[in-house]
């Protein structure tokens, strides 16, 4: 599912990714002079000492040859390993200072992403490209990045001095790394798309995992164990079918290699010696260059797994960082103020699903206080993810202010929704209210609870504002989460606020306390409250009814509910459930 919603870069070619790479991570560009350099002298310094040894050979082991020889040889490898660790520096700091801005970027993507996106695309997903998919760039680089790009420049100067010495010797050489190429490019293909459905196994198993451990106190009590096992059993499966799948290809890769490296040996020790223009010394020192030269070779096929996955990590993450937000950098400011809101015959779907919201017209005017009410289904909850973009209409225009929605730029902290359960921060409860305004103190955090008429249940906290809320706040019961919620959207100053039953999981104290404090949060600021209770529907301004995804009434509460209809109903089976429960 996530492919098709983020950024798709599976079918492009080595070259157009690299490209990509480059323009989104421009550290990989700073400097690649003096890395080529230091590779190729990384490199060269290892050919140096089949040369050093043609030399003495073809001297006749002559003392006065030997002593310089090995001086060159022993410089050569001192060249070799201090080029190795500048060059192994380099492109670790490189290439670490690269997925840095990946993790940052693509973490900004993900809180820029259009909501309907994020919606769809598995946190787990989101998750992985951005720490396990990047690892795995870590983990190639760390055990063995640095030897290929060395051996790359080590398979060049073998080249050349092979070049040197003959191009009959080099030609069938090179004959058989051209077969040995096209066949290895043929199946590193295949491996690329293994490795990518791998990865996307993987990130399922990881949301299942998660799921599972999360929800284990409802696994235990509805005794699910063994429909989530198979569940889990099945995404295991999955994950291990790719993995192995994987390893198919790369071995066919690895039996290839080996004729191939001692085809090339034979070559280059019958050739020299049937060609008969070439030294003694020169001819050990080819059988010399073509280890180095095959060297890299071996090194490709046994490291093309890792390398292969490494490259689907970075493109999955590639693939987040450059998939378009929703927020509009050139978009229109919202005008400061109490929001006016307007939809000309709205109409919205979800997907390709049927429309679940039909023909809705209607004006709520700046610093008017809505509640919307309807049945379980009659579309309260997809018209305030229409008013947050969470939804694009189906047809229709919503306006904020008098400017359409979407071309809007970013709405942060002017339209805030408190949903019904909303999310906190693992931290203390002053961290999370702190959240709602950018530099806020902890004396801030208490003078909103204080207007919110909260300090008798901050008094309740076994370490006040200090207090720890959890992962998620699941130290605190739903209704504190809602508590510490209004809060931090107090404290934000919004000018157009939504609350989706936000109140519903309060204790009768605490809900007649923050009912007073709503009449304060509400005043000045235009507020839509989508609710069951019709609590909150008996302080607002206008109350607009929803059925079956439509509007169909819409009036103050007192005259409402002595209307026959949808609303009238409401009322009376809210009074008789609160007549039960009492």
């Amino acid at each position: 599912m996530s492919a098709e919603l983020l950024a798709d870069l599976s079918g492009i070619g080595p070259r157009r990714l690299i490209a990509t790479a480059v323009r989104v991570s421009p550290q990989l560009r700073q400097g690649l002079g003096l890395t080529v350099v230091l590779a190729l002298l990384a490199g060269a310094g290892r050919i140096i000492a089949p040369l050093t040894v043609q030399h003495v050979i073809d001297s006749g082991v002559a003392p006065a040859t030997v002593g310089p020889a090995v001086v060159t040889g022993a410089a050569a490898v001192v060249l070799a390993g201090v080029s190795s660790v500048l060059l192994n520096r380099r492109l670790q700091g490189r290439v670490e200072a690269a997925l840095a801005g990946l993790r940052r970027d693509g973490l900004r993507r993900v809180h820029d992403m259009a909501a309907p996106t994020a919606d769809r695309i598995p946190s787990a997903d989101l998750v992985t490209r951005l720490t396990g998919d990047l690892d795995q760039v870590t983990t190639f680089l760390q055990g063995g990045g640095v030897q290929f790009l060395t051996n790359a420049a080590q398979l060049l100067v073998a080249t050349g001095i092979l070049l040197v010495y003959g191009w009959q010797l080099a030609l069938p050489v090179l004959l058989v790394t051209a077969v040995l190429v096209a066949v290895m490019t043929r199946t590193q293909r295949v491996v690329a798309r293994r490795f990518d459905t791998a990865r996307r196994d993987l990130s399922a198993l990881q949301s299942v995992v998660a799921e599972s451990v999360v929800g284990g106190p409802v696994i235990r009590s509805t005794g699910t164990r063994a429909r989530t096992g198979a569940k889990l059993d099945a995404a295991v499966d999955r994950s291990r079918d790719s993995l192995i799948a994987t390893q198919v290809p790369l071995h066919a890769n690895a039996s290839l290699g080996e004729p191939a490296i001692s085809a090339m040996t034979v070559i280059v020790l019958l050739g020299g010696v049937w060609w008969g223009q070439l030294s003694s010394g020169q001819v050990v020192a080819a059988v010399f260059l073509v280890t180095f030269f095959v060297r890299p070779l071996q090194f490709v096929v046994q490291s093309l797994g890792e390398a292969q996955n490494a490259l689907t990590g970075w493109r999955r993450a590639l693939e987040l960082v450059t998939t378009p937000g929703s927020v509009d950098a050139d978009g229109r400011p919202l005008p400061a103020g109490p929001v006016g809101v307007r939809l000309d015959r709205v109409s919205a779907r979800y997907a390709d699903g049927p429309r679940v919201l039909h023909d809705v017209s209607l004006r709520i005017a700046p610093g008017e206080h809505v509640a919307v009410v309807g049945r379980t289904g009659s579309g309260k909850s997809t018209f305030a993810k229409l008013l947050t973009r969470r939804l694009p209409p189906a047809a229709g225009t919503i306006l904020l202010s008098g400017i359409a929605l979407d071309e809007l730029g970013d709405l942060g902290g002017r339209v805030v929704i408190v949903p019904q359960d909303p999310f906190l921060f693992d931290g203390t409860i002053a961290h999370n209210i702190r959240l709602g305004a950018p530099g806020a103190t902890d004396a801030d955090a208490a003078r909103i609870l204080g207007q919110l008429g909260l300090h008798d249940w901050q008094a309740t906290l076994p370490d006040g504002l200090s207090t720890p809320v959890g992962v998620g706040g699941e130290r605190l019961s739903i209704g504190e989460r809602q508590l510490v919620a209004l809060a931090r959207t107090a404290l934000a100053d919004p000018d157009l606020v939504i609350f989706d039953e936000a109140t519903s999981g309060l204790d009768p104290a605490t809900d007649a306390a923050v009912q007073r404090a709503l009449t304060s949060l509400t005043r000045g600021r235009t507020t839509i409250s989508i609710a069951h209770r019709l609590s909150l529907a008996e302080v607002a301004d206008r109350v607009l009814v929803f059925d079956e995804g439509r509007l169909v009434q819409s009036g103050p509460h007192r005259a409402l509910v002595g209307q026959p209809g949808p609303y009238a109903a409401l009322a009376a089976a809210w009074s008789d459930s609160n007549n039960l429960s009492s």
